[in-house]
């Protein structure tokens, strides 16, 4: 199944982001993983994360992102395929253009090339349901919380962040509160706990992305 939701006008500036969202799991199997959260919340949820982050990344820029929900079969599949590693990882990102960054802030590489007219497409990020479902269970903390972090630090890998250096790191996850702190006033019905991933078990330092 696959959806088109336009995240609208976050800025007040005329920032627009579209989610493309990729469903591999099937909606029963979304709805029970998010329970109590309803499905089209928890993914109306996920939609907010990823254009949140990238207007704190990008600020005014039209936008899209192609988000994909998938299983351990599959996510093994890519993980192996363009990761050369064995195994599950929670999320993957497939960037499609290159990054300098200045800041916290994400600017195109000089040797990026020119982008058609529209929305820039700035590529996908898959996460796995069952492995953010093992986290989440880990962390004592809610699924639907669990895929918005993977959500957010996806977006940003998509945007050319790292943390394989302690500075890349604390500005990822600088980025990734700011993130969640406008999510946190946004959706006041979503029972957060502080932290980003960095502050998760380590999960950030190895994951896959």
């Amino acid at each position: 199944m696959l959806s088109r939701r336009p995240a609208g006008d976050y800025d007040g500036r005329g920032m627009a982001c579209t989610v493309t969202f990729h469903d591999r799991v099937g909606h029963d199997r979304i709805a029970m993983a998010v329970e109590p959260v309803d499905a089209d919340v928890a993914l109306a949820l996920l939609d907010d994360a990823v254009c949140q982050t990238v207007q704190a990344a990008l600020g005014r820029l039209d936008a899209e992102v192609e988000l994909t929900l998938c299983g351990d079969v599959e996510m093994e599949r890519l993980n192996f395929d363009h990761m050369g590693e064995r195994g599950p990882t929670d999320v993957l990102s497939f960037p499609l253009h290159e990054w300098t960054i200045d800041g916290r802030h994400s600017r195109l590489a000089d040797d990026d090339g020119v982008s058609p007219p529209g929305p820039m497409l700035l590529g996908d990020v898959v996460i796995d349901l069952d492995q953010a479902l093992r986290q989440s269970a880990d962390g004592d903390w809610s699924i639907a919380e669990e895929l918005v972090l993977l959500a957010i630090h996806g977006t940003l890998h998509l945007l050319g962040h790292d943390h394989a250096e302690i500075d890349e790191e604390e500005r990822m996850r600088g980025l990734e509160h700011q993130v969640l702190g406008t999510l946190h006033r946004r959706h006041r019905d979503v029972p957060w706990q502080p932290g980003s991933l960095f502050d998760r078990a380590g999960h950030a330092v190895t994951s896959g992305s």
